[in-house]
C-alpha cells in the first residue's frame, strides 16, 4: 500500500532503496579524514667507487717565514721609510726611534772606556819598573773590563733604536705611524721571504689519521695550480700541525717551492693534487655524493644519509674522507647505484614513504 493506502508499483522499492543506500554512502565518505601528503623530496643516484691514491684539495698561498719586526727598547719613531707591499733587503732599515739618549750614553761609555785604557797602560808601565803595586794593577785591570763591558752594551743600545730587515723580502704590513711612540716588543711591521713560496692546506681528520699508513711523508708528490691558472707546480711538504687549528677544525698542513721569479702573492687561491701513493698510503676506494646528501648525527663528526628503497625512507649512518669540489668522498656506508635524499632531511621520519621530485616514489 502507498502512503495514501494506494497499491506500491513494481520496482518502487528497489528504486528506494537504492537512493537510501547511495545517501549513506556519500554520508560516511564525507566524514573519513583526508590522507596526509606525501613528502615531495630531490634525489640522488650514488655512482660507481673511485679510487683514494688522488686527493685533490684547495689551499691558499701564505707568506713565508712571516716575521715579527719590533725594537728592542721603547721611544718614538723619527723615521719609517717603508710600506707594505715595498720589497726590501737583508740588513735594509725598516725604521728607527730617537736615538738621542743612547747617543749620549754611548759617547760618555767611550770615554770612559778610552781613559780606564790609558790608566791601565800607564800602570803596566809602572809596575813593570816596580813602582806599583800587585793590588792596584788589578784594580785598575778591573776598572777597564768594566769600562769595556758598559762601551758594549752602550753601543747595542744604540743598534737597537735601528729595526732592519732580516732577510730578502717583502713588507706585509706596517704597524705604526711616524712620529709614533712604540714600546719595546710592540711590532712595528711584518715581513716575508720572497725566495720561496709556502701554500696552507686545512685537512680533515681523515687524511692525518691515516699518516701511519705512509713510508715517507717527504715522499709524497704534490702538484699546484695557483689562481685558476693552467700552469703545475711541483710543490713539497714543509711542516705539518700535530693538533687541530680551534678556528678551523682542521690540521694544517704547510708546503713549498722555490720562488722563481715574482712570488706569488699571499691569499691567492691553489688547487692541489696530492698523490697519496707517492708516499705509501694504501689506496682504497670511496663514492662521492653531494654535501645536500649529508646530515648531521647525533654525535660529534657523526653523519648519516637517507637511502630511498621502494619509495620509502630510511636513515644509514656514513664515515667521511676527504671533501672535493664535487662534495665529499663517503669510505663506508653508501654503494653504487643507492638513491640519497638531497633535500628536507629535517622533515623526514624513518620508513616514510616519499616521493621523488620527478614523479613517483
Amino acid at each position: 500500500m502507498g502512503a495514501r493506502g494506494g497499491p506500491v508499483k513494481p520496482g518502487g522499492w528497489r528504486r528506494a532503496v537504492s537512493c537510501f543506500v547511495a545517501v549513506l554512502l556519500t554520508a560516511c565518505g564525507d566524514s573519513r579524514p583526508p590522507e596526509a601528503p606525501i613528502n615531495r623530496v630531490a634525489a640522488f643516484t650514488v655512482g660507481a667507487a673511485v679510487s683514494l691514491g688522488r686527493y685533490q684539495f684547495h689551499g691558499r698561498v701564505a707568506p713565508a717565514d712571516l716575521t715579527r719586526v719590533a725594537f728592542r727598547i721603547e721611544g718614538q719613531i723619527t723615521d719609517l721609510p717603508v710600506q707594505a707591499g715595498q720589497r726590501v733587503q737583508s740588513g735594509q732599515v725598516l725604521a728607527r726611534i730617537d736615538d738621542t739618549i743612547q747617543a749620549q750614553v754611548l759617547a760618555d761609555a767611550r770615554a770612559q772606556f778610552e781613559l780606564g785604557e790609558r790608566q791601565l797602560q800607564r800602570a803596566e808601565n809602572l809596575y813593570r819598573r816596580g813602582t806599583l803595586t800587585t793590588a792596584r794593577l788589578d784594580q785598575l785591570r778591573a776598572a777597564y773590563r768594566l769600562a769595556a763591558a758598559r762601551l758594549q752594551q752602550a753601543e747595542a743600545g744604540l743598534r737597537y733604536t735601528v729595526v732592519r730587515a732580516p732577510f730578502d723580502g717583502v713588507v706585509d704590513h706596517v704597524m705604526k705611524e711616524l712620529h709614533e711612540p712604540v714600546s719595546a716588543g710592540e711590532t712595528v711591521a711584518t715581513v716575508y721571504r720572497t725566495d720561496r713560496t709556502d701554500v696552507l692546506l686545512d685537512l680533515p681528520d681523515s687524511l692525518p689519521a691515516r699518516a701511519h699508513e705512509a713510508n715517507d711523508l717527504s715522499a709524497l708528490k704534490i702538484q699546484a695550480r695557483f689562481g685558476g691558472g693552467t700552469e703545475v707546480y711541483d710543490m713539497r711538504l714543509l711542516k705539518a700541525s700535530t693538533a687541530r687549528n680551534p678556528a678551523t677544525e682542521a690540521f694544517e698542513y704547510w708546503l713549498t717551492m722555490p720562488s722563481s721569479g715574482s712570488p706569488f702573492p699571499p691569499g691567492m687561491t691553489v688547487t692541489l693534487s696530492v698523490d697519496l701513493e707517492s708516499a705509501g698510503f694504501e689506496a682504497g676506494a670511496a663514492h662521492q655524493v653531494p654535501l645536500t646528501a649529508l646530515e648531521a648525527g647525533a654525535t660529534r663528526d657523526s653523519f648519516r644519509v637517507w637511502r630511498l628503497v621502494d619509495g620509502v625512507v630510511n636513515p644509514v649512518p656514513v664515515r667521511l674522507g676527504p671533501f672535493t669540489e664535487a662534495g665529499v668522498m663517503v669510505l663506508a656506508g653508501v654503494q653504487a647505484g643507492d638513491r640519497l635524499v638531497t633535500s628536507d632531511h629535517a622533515r623526514l621520519r624513518a620508513g616514510e614513504a616519499v616521493a621523488t621530485a620527478g614523479g613517483g616514489q
